[in-house]
């Protein structure tokens, strides 16, 4: 049987591998555990989906595939063993970074990228050469002292080397050979270049970069040849296979291999992709996007654009990265995600977390403290006979127990009289943490949430989406279908992106017009090339992105902003873009300060795969066909618990133009849609389900 345009999406977490398939107009999603090598539970998992629904493996257009495998290496402090070269004098700058104390009073430097070095000391190997701005050689490239550090290197182990040389971003020559110089001897020792991984300024960030894109690449390229060897293993030959970057675009095995370092937020994006393309579906543009799993909650604001994380904020394990990144805030709240006390009797919830394993209280797997789902289910919000499909036994009794012991029985407050008070108290403290990390996202930036639509999705992101928006007063939220599995649906989406970027470091005043756009057309046919190597049709499918970096002169930190040509008056256009950036960030601009013209940035971009959402059966109002049973559920605060009986429905019976009054619980596989009084659900044509406060 012949289908068009079919697309699978394979999402790796920690606990389960997420996959979803569409093609004809149907979508069809899976679920199972990821296995030690998420190679083989991704490839089983794309192959198990085809299976189940009849879909031949060569008949599959695109697999494309979020991974964890760079993120868990960073965090973990794990990859090749990894050595530098850099320019004589600089062997120290990732040891010393900026030396910024992570707890300003605190009397214990702890320095986690000291204590955890991405290069051993011992295996960073000075090389005389030194080029000075605007990129004069100064002291030529010593070729024999490069072979011999190499050769010592190579005698100790090392399987990857990161070449920073200082300025190497304005004249590439000298890393360019000693490349060359590596390989021609060393063929199978993995090199990262900075200027291509980073072509910018900023020694400690660059060779910090490049260090872990040199520390990852035979990890990555390793991994990612396994996945392609059991994907074609099982049928999967003719697939155009791509993996979601933290830029919010998808790139080639190739290229991915080549820069690895640019998948490290690769799940995270691909939820905020996710979550736009939801909002998009129904003309909705300005959207707080809220996953919440199983042990965190990632945020992300989408002002009608995708937001790039700011450079001084931007780092992974303590590591600072500057490839493009969206921005995403995570803080330590998902359903697993513990209820303590601590010494000063303070109540807290999270950063802990059971995870998957003991997991909350109710799996009996022998965790004995109090999580966020302990006490959802404790309220009667989540069906302990149907939890991810009746899959997983969980015994409410021990939720109950736990909460009586180690809270009702422990903190002498009104609000934990009862179990049901303490399990009410243990969601507003965590509502509380995540408002506040939503708050910081939007109103401490100038962003009104008020004017915003909240899309939750995430295993237990539904259940807080109805709380947290009446505190945030947003009147709209949006619920994907399937949400627990909204990251792999958002992989679907992305278009394939390459980032390209180099420093100039000039006054605007003094930018010559010709030579900046030399250096854009340079920027533009690099990436032209890698979308070349992909495939791509450049004439007829190519989109090429220009900004620049500016910022005041002597400032610390730049803003992006557009870029459109030097015709006309082209820098009062650029300074007026900036000031306004700069108003809109800092609530303030300097009108008569000179501005330097930093980095130069263009994304070439191309479709990846065409993705439209599988329309739902359509029904009328009433959506009693899809009615369950009914549940008594506590809604209200702690000081002033609510019990109410409500209906549960079965999403998988719900029709498009269905009308849920609140309170109802939703159940679905995956998650659970909790709507709380004064909040009335509506299903749309796509099967999301959009709630709206009926106070507002």
């Amino acid at each position: 049987m012949n289908h068009d345009n079919v697309l699978i999406g394979a999402d790796v977490g920690g606990t389960n591998t997420d996959i979803i398939l569409t093609a004809d107009s149907e979508e069809y999603t899976y679920k199972l555990p990821t296995t030690e090598d998420p190679a083989e539970s991704t490839a089983n998992g794309v192959s198990q989906i085809c299976q189940i629904n009849g879909y031949d493996p060569a008949a599959v257009d695109t697999v494309l595939h979020g991974t964890t495998v760079g993120t868990n290496a960073v965090i973990e402090h794990q990859g090749a063993k990894t050595g530098m070269l850099c320019t004589e004098g600089f062997e120290d700058i990732i040891h010393i970074g900026r030396h910024r104390k992570l707890h300003t009073f605190s009397l214990q430097h702890y320095i986690p990228h000291q204590k955890y070095p991405l290069v051993k000391r011992r295996h960073r190997k000075q090389i005389s050469e030194r080029v000075y701005p605007p990129g004069k050689v100064v002291e030529p490239l010593d070729e024999d002292q490069v072979l011999e550090a190499t050769d010592e290197l190579v005698k100790d182990g090392v399987k990857s080397i990161a070449v920073c040389y200082l300025h190497s971003y304005l004249n590439t020559s000298h890393e360019e050979r000693t490349k060359e110089l590596i390989k021609e001897k060393y063929p199978d020792i993995s090199v990262s270049t900075s200027h291509e991984v980073v072509a910018q300024f900023r020694e400690y960030e660059r060779f910090s970069t490049t260090a872990i894109n040199a520390r990852l690449a035979p990890v990555m390229s390793s991994y990612l040849e396994r996945l392609e060897k059991k994907l074609n293993k099982q049928g999967f030959t003719d697939a155009n296979v791509l993996i979601m970057q933290s830029n919010g675009g998808v790139a080639s095995i190739r290229q991915v291999s080549k820069r690895p370092v640019t998948t490290l937020l690769s799940g995270p994006a691909a939820g905020v992709l996710s979550g736009k393309f939801v909002g998009s579906n129904v003309g909705e543009e300005k959207l707080i996007t809220f996953d919440m799993g199983g042990t965190s909650a990632d945020i992300s604001v989408h002002p009608g654009r995708l937001l790039e994380r700011d450079p001084r904020d931007s780092e992974i394990g303590n590591y600072p990265t500057i490839t493009p990144m969206l921005d995403i805030e995570a803080i330590g709240s998902g359903g697993g995600s513990i209820a303590w006390v601590d010494q000063a009797q303070g109540f807290n919830v999270g950063p802990k977390s059971a995870g998957a394993d003991p997991g909350p209280a109710c799996y009996g797997a022998g965790n004995d403290q109090p999580t966020i789902t302990d006490a959802q289910i404790v309220l009667g919000r989540i069906d302990p006979d149907d939890f991810l499909g009746g899959e997983v036994d969980i015994d409410s009794s021990l939720s109950r127990r736990v909460i009586k012991r180690n809270l009702s029985d422990t903190i002498d407050q009104e609000r934990f009289e009862t179990v049901e008070r303490a399990a009410l108290a243990v969601l507003e403290v965590a509502n509380s943490n995540m408002y506040q990390a939503i708050r910081e996202q939007t109103m401490q930036r100038g962003y009104d949430p008020r004017q915003y639509t909240l899309v939750a999705f995430g295993g237990a992101g539904p259940m807080h989406a109805a709380d947290l928006a009446a505190d945030l007063e947003t009147s709209n939220v949006l619920i994907p279908p399937s949400p627990g599995i909204a990251s792999a649906r958002g992989l679907l989406t992305g278009d394939i992106q390459y980032d390209n970027q180099v420093t100039v470091s000039q006054r605007l005043s003094d930018v010559d017009a010709s030579a900046i756009e030399e250096r854009f057309a340079d920027l533009t046919e690099r990436g032209a090339h890698q979308l070349r190597d992909d495939g791509v049709d450049i004439e007829n499918e190519a989109t090429f992105r220009t900004t620049i970096d500016c910022l005041y002169e002597d400032q610390g930190y730049e803003l992006n902003i557009e870029y459109d040509g030097v015709e006309g008056d082209w820098r009062s256009r650029v300074r007026n873009r900036f000031e306004k950036k700069h108003e809109a960030e800092y609530g303030h601009y300097f009108e008569d300060d000179p501005i330097e013209v930093l980095n130069l940035r263009v994304a070439a971009t191309a479709r990846s795969a065409e993705y439209e959402a599988a329309p739902i059966e359509t029904g009328g109002q009433d959506p009693s066909h899809a009615r369950t049973q009914t549940a008594n559920v506590f809604f209200g605060t702690s000081l002033r618990p609510e019990q109410r009986t409500v209906p549960r429905y079965d999403r998988g019976q719900l029709r498009a133009g269905n009308i849920i009054e609140g309170p109802a619980i939703v159940d679905e596989f995956d998650s659970t849609v909790v709507i709380t009084p004064e909040w009335t659900a509506t299903v749309l044509d796509s099967g999301a389900i959009e709630m709206r406060s009926t106070e507002h």
